[in-house]
């Protein structure tokens, strides 16, 4: 069984006292070992079983919506495209700025998250978001309704970032695997279970009785956080004071920490991460893995609708389901393999062979896009565009699991700032892609482009990764002769 590791600990402030300091140390001690126990009633991780997993089913709820109701509208921009007498393909940019900001809001909330506690900003932007949603329901024009999906995207990915710190608070390290494991699913099926029930309600109504029914939805999830959700911080040798339900819906007395202070530590945190050399490159890594997957996502509709296959709502929307069982088993085989690794290199464990986890999904993502691009482009069966999907998206899970498991146990201090960082990456490459795809593609056709993003991804991958693996082999050595002395 694979040792549990440390996802998450309190920062350290830089103008610390000496006690304070002791006390910080106590906390890690004891928030890390998982024979340590508390006794104490506001302790999260002495919750009765019910309200914990009330709370977890709320969090659960809100990460779904996430990216899945960033991606709504993937069925339905063609009859959006008709109703506001625009093109097809510039209906479907509706949703790339609301992806851009989807990592955006992220790294944004991380300072807010750690200064306020958890249940205020998690709360609010999802009351935010939901009237976002409504907004754009009831938009009468693209730019409109695009505005408000961009700004569901900014407000709406709260729940990517917030859902690892609320685990380690709830939960001892020996349960923090299998429940990010289940959080992390609904990441995975969210961008392709939305697009599919979006379809299915359109194709019955219309686009605007769909959006309604996902209003309905926030609304929903919104009433699970007010009603089950609690603040999760808690900070051991510190004394927490019982505080109000209701003050800590606004994130008073739910961290006791000086605000200012806070705030300025965990920015300066989040920007000297991103330049952190590892987390640069399998940052870059993660945006070109990302990029042809979401292009697919948000384009493949219009070809769809298209000869030689002219899918109707219901026939695309199933098609999603291609998509599903692809991430599904792209998280199956990062699973296996980071248990796998893990075993075979328990004696002399470095946090770099959970990179090794990137080579087989490589290829099974570059024999997808080529599978996928060649099948569009001969008129082929539809069967093959599903395998070659789903090719796609074995691999891009595969590789994004590898790499979010190095960059989380490299830096488990911080890994709220590292899941926002590896977030941002990712929807940059998304909100790129829908911009210069469907232009390439008709310029070059589908065979050559989807090859080319094949060539474009084994290449830039090696070129990421192997400099990572150099580097921390390289970093190893020096400190094993360091300790070995003269």
């Amino acid at each position: 069984m694979e040792k549990p590791i440390p996802f998450y600990t309190m920062h350290e402030m830089e103008a610390a006292s000496p006690s304070s300091s002791r006390e910080t140390q106590e906390w890690k001690k004891s928030h890390t070992d998982s024979g340590v126990e508390s006794n104490d009633r506001l302790d999260p991780r002495n919750w009765s079983s019910a309200r914990k997993t009330l709370l977890f089913v709320s969090l659960m709820s809100s990460s779904l919506l996430a990216d899945g109701a960033m991606v709504w509208g993937g069925t339905l921009v063609t009859e959006q495209a008709m109703d506001w007498k625009i093109s097809i393909t510039h209906s479907a940019t509706s949703m790339n700025y609301g992806i851009l900001l989807q990592g955006f809001g992220g790294v944004f909330a991380v300072p807010l998250i750690e200064a306020y506690g958890r249940l205020p900003i998690w709360l609010w932007p999802q009351v935010i978001t939901m009237f976002m949603v409504l907004g754009a329901t009831l938009s009468n024009d693209w730019a409109t309704f695009t505005a408000f999906r961009s700004l569901q995207g900014l407000f709406g990915t709260v729940p990517q970032v917030i859902g690892l710190p609320i685990i380690h608070d709830m939960y001892t390290s020996a349960e923090w695997p299998r429940m990010i494991n289940i959080w992390g699913t609904t990441f995975l099926v969210g961008p392709f279970l939305g697009p599919a029930i979006a379809g299915y309600i359109g194709a019955g109504t219309d686009w605007r009785t769909s959006f309604g029914v996902l209003t309905a939805i926030y609304g929903v999830s919104t009433l699970m956080v007010i009603l089950f959700g609690y603040e999760t911080y808690y900070a051991p040798g510190r004394k927490m004071p019982s505080q109000s339900r209701l003050a800590s819906y606004f994130g008073v007395g739910n961290t006791n920490l000086p605000i200012g202070k806070t705030l300025v530590y965990w920015c300066r945190t989040v920007v000297a991460y991103v330049f952190k050399f590892p987390l640069l490159m399998t940052g870059i890594a993660t945006m070109v893995t990302f990029t042809w997957p979401i292009g697919i996502t948000t384009t493949i509709d219009a070809f769809l609708h298209s000869p030689p296959y002219s899918f109707d709502t219901i026939e695309a929307s199933s098609m999603r389901f291609a998509g599903v069982i692809g991430a599904l088993c792209g998280w199956a085989c990062g699973h296996f393999f980071n248990g796998w690794i893990f075993k075979r290199h328990s004696s002399s464990w470095r946090t770099e062979l959970r990179l090794h986890g990137v080579w087989l999904p490589m290829g099974s993502m570059a024999c997808g896009l080529m599978t996928y691009g060649l099948t569009m482009h001969f008129g082929k069966h539809w069967i093959g565009v599903a395998v070659g999907w789903a090719m796609v998206n074995i691999g891009m899970v595969a590789t994004v699991v590898a790499i979010s498991s190095y960059a989380l146990e490299t830096f488990p201090q911080q890994a709220t700032c590292v899941s926002a960082i590896l977030n941002m990456w990712r929807t940059c490459g998304g909100f790129a892609v829908g911009y210069f795809q469907p232009a390439w593609i008709q310029r070059n056709g589908t065979g050559l482009v989807f090859g080319t993003q094949a060539a474009i991804l084994c290449t830039a991958v090696v070129l990421t990764i192997t400099p990572v693996l150099v580097w921390e082999r390289r970093r190893s050595r020096m400190a094993t002769e360091a300790n070995a002395g003269p």
